[in-house]
């Protein structure tokens, strides 16, 4: 009769352990795992760039053509571009690539992700949002990134760690390639 209340007990134990896992995803000081920017609880970057005496109509062509040129694939369009209101938006893949180590298993990381341009008064604010994994071998399943609890809590950090350069290194391209655009 003792054997049932202690199977029980040693039951609770390993489902209360399993309960307590890093699910929902950490939120250390407004970053996901101490990572990813969060605002208001979505992953968000966000970027206003003043662009001296440029139109609203020069940024925004700047804008679309650097975004033509590294997001879009053959027959892909923008899902927005509207030169009045200097608005443009669409979605974009980043791959990200962990070399296998003794620590780590390693992989191909795929995000899909949402970008907006924003053109007004000389300026602009681009913001990347809406940040999925894209899960290999399970069609088109996107998993957003502020609920995604894998088993791996390292690997995650580190492909995180390596998305947030990334995109960081997007906004800073943009930022280059609207700034310093040379007329021809």
């Amino acid at each position: 009769m003792k054997i049932i209340p202690i199977a029980l007990l040693l039951l609770s134990l390993m489902v209360s352990t399993a309960a307590s896992a890093d699910c929902p995803p950490a939120l250390i000081d407004g970053k996901l795992h101490g990572i990813l920017p969060v605002t208001n609880q979505k992953v968000a970057y966000t970027e206003v760039v003043d662009c001296g005496s440029v139109s609203q109509l020069d940024v925004f062509r700047r804008a679309r053509l650097w975004a033509a040129q590294s997001f879009l694939t053959p027959g892909e369009t923008f899902s927005l571009s509207d030169k009045e209101t200097g608005d443009l938006a669409g979605k974009a893949v980043q791959t990200v690539t962990l070399p296998r180590t003794e620590t780590s298993a390693g992989g191909v990381f795929t995000f899909r992700y949402s970008y907006v341009i924003e053109c007004a008064n000389r300026k602009y604010r681009a913001t990347i949002t809406r940040i999925e994994l894209l899960e290999s071998g399970s069609g088109s399943k996107a998993l957003p990134v502020e609920t995604y609890c894998p088993k791996n809590t390292d690997d995650l950090r580190a492909a995180y760690a390596e998305l947030d350069k990334k995109l960081k290194a997007t906004l800073a391209s943009l930022q280059n390639e609207v700034k310093t655009y040379a007329a021809f």
